[in-house]
C-alpha cells in the first residue's frame, strides 16, 4: 500500500488541510512503528500499514499532522523521547477520538486527556516511569555496607571523558547566602495561547489560559565525582530561599543534557535523579534552559571551555577554577588553606 494515497481523502473530511496536506514531505521508513515525525516529515513503515484498516491509516494521518501543528517534536526538546511520545500521542489521540475518529486498539489512552496539555502528561507519565525504576530497598541489618545507589547513575555519558574530583565542604552556606542577593521574583503565573481540545470545521482552537512558571532552573554539572547528598543540599537551599509553594525545575548535565524534574516540596529533592559523569559541554547547559524562569543557575566546578553564545545565568561555581562565561554573573566558592571556612568572591561579566 501507498500511505500517500489516505491523505487526499483525509482533505476531503478537513478541506482546511489541503494546503499544508500538499506541501506535507512523506517518506517509507520500514523503522518506524508505524508511523512517525521528526517535526516537519511524517515517516511511515507500508509494511505495517498494509495489515491496517483504512480508518486506522486515516487515523494515523491525522495523528501525525495533528502533531505537526502543535509542534510537538520541538516542545519535546529535553524530555525523554518515549514517554514524551507517549504523553503528546495522548492529547492527540483523545481530540480526534472526540472528533469521531475510530482508535486503534494500541493507542494510548488518557483519563481526562482533552483536560491537559502534553506537558501535563508528560510529568505524570515521567513520575509513574521513576517510581516504576526505583530499586528495592535493602535491609541493611543483613548488608555489611549498602551499595550507594548512584554510582550507576553516574555512569552515563562518555565515561572515557570522566574526571575523579572528589568535591570537599564546599561552603554551601556561603554559597546560598550569595545566591540570596542575586535571585530575580518571579511571577507564579503567566498567560498564553495553547492548543484547544476540539477540532472544528478543521480547524484546531485555541484557548488564552494560565500556566505555572518556575520560579528557577538549577542546572547541575555532574561531570566530577560529586556527592548525591551535596547536590541536595544545593536545591534544598536554593529552594529555601524561595516561597513555600515555589517550584523549581533541576536538570543534569556533562556532555548532553537530561532532562527536568520538577521539584515542589522535600519529597522531590530526596527523589532527585542524577545522570552523567562525562566530560562537561556547557552548550549542553546553555542550550537546555527553557526561557521561563527568571532565574537560571548553573552548579559546576569550571573544568570546561566556555561557550561563545550568551547566556545570563548565575554560574555558582565550586573550587579554585576562574571562569569568564559571556553574560551572567559567577559566585565562586574558594576553599582557604589555613581555615575550614570558605570565602565568596563575586564576578559580574
Amino acid at each position: 500500500m501507498d500511505f500517500k494515497d489516505v491523505f487526499p481523502e483525509l482533505a476531503e473530511r478537513y478541506p482546511q488541510w489541503i494546503d499544508r496536506i500538499h506541501l506535507l514531505p512523506l517518506k517509507e521508513a520500514l523503522g518506524v512503528h508505524p508511523v512517525d515525525n521528526d517535526g516537519r516529515t511524517i515517516y511511515y513503515n507500508s509494511r505495517l500499514l498494509q495489515y491496517t484498516t483504512r480508518e486506522t491509516q486515516l487515523f494515523y494521518a491525522a495523528q501525525q499532522l495533528l502533531h505537526l501543528q502543535l509542534n510537538h517534536f520541538a516542545r519535546g526538546e529535553g524530555k525523554d523521547p518515549l514517554v514524551w511520545k507517549r504523553a503528546s500521542d495522548a492529547v492527540v489521540n483523545a481530540m480526534l477520538h472526540a472528533d469521531g475518529f475510530v482508535l486503534p486498539e494500541d493507542a494510548i489512552r488518557f483519563p481526562d486527556a482533552l483536560e491537559h496539555s502534553a506537558e501535563d502528561l508528560y510529568t505524570v507519565l515521567y513520575e509513574q516511569a521513576r517510581e516504576q525504576e526505583k530499586p528495592a530497598e535493602v535491609d541493611t541489618e543483613q548488608t555489611e555496607k549498602a551499595p550507594d545507589p548512584d554510582e550507576k547513575g553516574k555512569k552515563a555519558g562518555k565515561e572515557g571523558e570522566a574526571h575523579t574530583r572528589e568535591i570537599e565542604d564546599p561552603g554551601l552556606a556561603a554559597i546560598v547566602a550569595g545566591l540570596a542577593e542575586m535571585l530575580e521574583p518571579s511571577m507564579q503565573m503567566d498567560f498564553d495561547w495553547f492548543p484547544g481540545t476540539t477540532i472544528r470545521d478543521g480547524v484546531l482552537s485555541h484557548e488564552f489560559r494560565p500556566y505555572p512558571v518556575a520560579h528557577a532552573e538549577i542546572l547541575l554539572d555532574t561531570s566530577a565525582s560529586v556527592d548525591a547528598e551535596l547536590l541536595r543540599a544545593f536545591v534544598r537551599g536554593v529552594k529555601g530561599l524561595m516561597r513555600q509553594d515555589a517550584v523549581i525545575r533541576v536538570g543534569c548535565f556533562d556532555t548532553r543534557f537530561y532532562g527536568f524534574q520538577d521539584v515542589a516540596n522535600e519529597d522531590d529533592i530526596r527523589n532527585l535523579v542524577f545522570s552523567g559523569s562525562g566530560g562537561t559541554d556547557f552548550h549542553a547547559a546553555v542550550n537546555a534552559f527553557t526561557g521561563d524562569a527568571e532565574n537560571r543557575i548553573i552548579f559546576t566546578d569550571g573544568f570546561a571551555e566556555m561557550p561563545e553564545q550568551r547566556c545570563d545565568a548565575i554560574w555558582v561555581v565550586y573550587g579554585s577554577t576562574v571562569i569568564h562565561p559571556n553574560g551572567g554573573r559567577v559566585l565562586y566558592s574558594k576553599p582557604r588553606e589555613e581555615k575550614e571556612k570558605h570565602e565568596i568572591d563575586f564576578l559580574i561579566t
